[in-house]
C-alpha cells in the first residue's frame, strides 16, 4: 500500500543535535553544517572573539565535528590506570595504581576512525555525543584519542568493524568554562603547529648565524659557508627580523597554556638586549640559543602532554582537569 514521504526519526534527532549543541555553544561562534551527505564531518565550528555587544572578530579558527545523537546516554564508572609516554613506545599499563572516573561509552565505526586518521592531527576532528533526553553534549578529540589511545593499544584497530570509545564524563559542554577552554585549544591546533614549525626553522638558522652546531653532522651548507663570519649588527638585524615574525602571533594569548604568556615575555626581553647597546654580545648570544631551545621544545611538550589533554588517562586527569583525581594504590 503506498503512503506518503516519511522523515525517519534519526534525521529529527540529528536536528535536535544541532540545536542543542548551537544552545550550549557560545552565540558569537558560527556553526555551520559541512555537507550532506557527510563522509565523517557533521559541523565546523569557527571561532569568534567577543569585541563587545556590538560585534565580534574571527579568529580565524575552526573545529571540525562529528555528531552522534543518541536519546539516552548511560554513565558508568571506570578504572583508569597510568601508561607510559606512548609517544615513544606501545601502550604500558602500569595496574599498581588508578583513578576512577565516570564515562561513556560509544561505539564508533572504524571506517570513520580510519578517514580521520587519514587526514592527520593538523586539524582538530571532535566527536560529540548529545544525549536528546538530558541535553547534555559530550564530546572527545578523536585525532589525540586515535594516536593516544587506539594505535598504540591496537595498531591492527582497522580489521576490526568497530571501536568502543571511552570518554570522560566531565567533558560535557554543559560545564561551561572547562568545555570552553578545551574547544579554544583545539581551535588554536593549527596555529600551533605552525608556530613549533616557525621556531624550528629560526633556531636552525641562529645556530648558523652563532657558528655553533647542536649534532656532529657536516652537510653541504656547511661546506658553502666554512669560514663566513657575521658582523653583530647583521646578526642583531636577523634576530630583530626573526622576533618580529614571532612576537604578534596570537597564539602566546591562549593563558590556558600558561607557559605561552611566559615564552613570549622572555622572547620580549630578548628582543629589548638586542635592540639595546649592550657589550656583552656572547652573553645576548647564549640567551638566545636558551630561547629558541625552549620555543622549539613547546612542540615536544605538546606531543608529549598537551595531546593528551582531556582524554581518559592518568596524565590528562592530572593536568587538565580542574579537580585532580584520587590516584588509589591496589592492595
Amino acid at each position: 500500500m503506498a503512503h506518503k514521504k516519511r522523515r525517519v526519526f534519526q534525521h529529527v534527532m540529528e536536528d535536535d543535535s544541532y540545536e542543542i549543541i548551537k544552545k550550549l555553544t557560545p552565540k558569537e561562534w558560527v556553526i555551520r553544517e559541512f555537507n550532506r551527505p557527510d563522509y565523517g564531518i557533521d559541523l565546523v565550528i569557527e571561532l569568534f572573539e567577543k569585541v563587545d555587544e556590538r560585534f565580534s572578530e574571527t579568529l580565524g579558527e575552526f573545529i571540525y565535528v562529528q555528531v552522534k545523537s543518541v536519546q539516552k546516554v548511560e554513565v558508568t564508572r571506570e578504572r583508569i590506570f597510568n601508561v607510559g609516554n606512548v609517544a615513544k613506545g606501545a601502550w604500558e599499563e602500569d595496574k599498581s595504581q588508578y583513578a576512577e572516573i565516570e564515562v561513556i561509552k560509544y561505539v564508533f565505526d572504524t571506517n570513520s576512525l580510519f578517514t580521520i586518521q587519514s587526514l592527520g592531527a593538523s586539524v582538530s576532528v571532535l566527536l560529540f555525543i548529545v544525549d536528546i533526553s538530558t541535553e547534555d553534549v559530550y564530546f572527545i578529540s578523536l585525532n589525540d584519542y586515535i594516536d593516544k589511545i587506539i594505535l598504540p593499544k591496537n595498531p591492527n584497530y582497522a580489521n576490526q568493524n568497530s571501536i568502543t570509545l571511552t570518554v570522560p564524563a566531565f567533558n560535557n559542554l554543559q560545564n561551561k568554562d572547562f568545555a570552553f577552554s578545551a574547544l579554544k585549544f583545539y581551535g588554536k591546533r593549527a596555529k600551533l603547529l605552525s608556530a613549533f614549525s616557525k621556531f624550528a626553522y629560526q633556531k636552525n638558522e641562529i645556530s648558523y648565524l652563532f657558528g655553533y652546531k647542536l649534532f656532529p653532522v657536516w652537510t653541504y651548507r656547511d661546506e658553502l659557508e666554512k669560514g663566513k663570519v657575521n658582523t653583530v649588527n647583521e646578526a642583531k638585524s636577523m634576530l630583530l627580523y626573526f622576533i618580529s615574525q614571532l612576537e604578534n602571533l596570537d597564539i602566546w594569548s591562549h593563558t590556558e597554556w600558561q607557559v605561552l604568556p611566559e615564552a613570549l615575555k622572555e622572547l620580549l626581553s630578548i628582543k629589548e638586549l638586542v635592540e639595546g647597546d649592550n657589550s656583552d654580545w656572547s652573553e645576548i648570544q647564549n640567551k638566545v640559543i636558551v630561547l629558541w631551545h625552549q620555543l622549539t621544545n613547546l612542540g615536544t611538550m605538546y606531543e608529549d602532554i598537551c595531546r593528551e589533554w582531556f582524554l581518559p588517562k592518568i596524565i590528562s586527569l592530572l593536568t587538565s582537569y580542574p579537580t585532580a583525581p584520587e590516584i588509589i594504590k591496589e592492595k
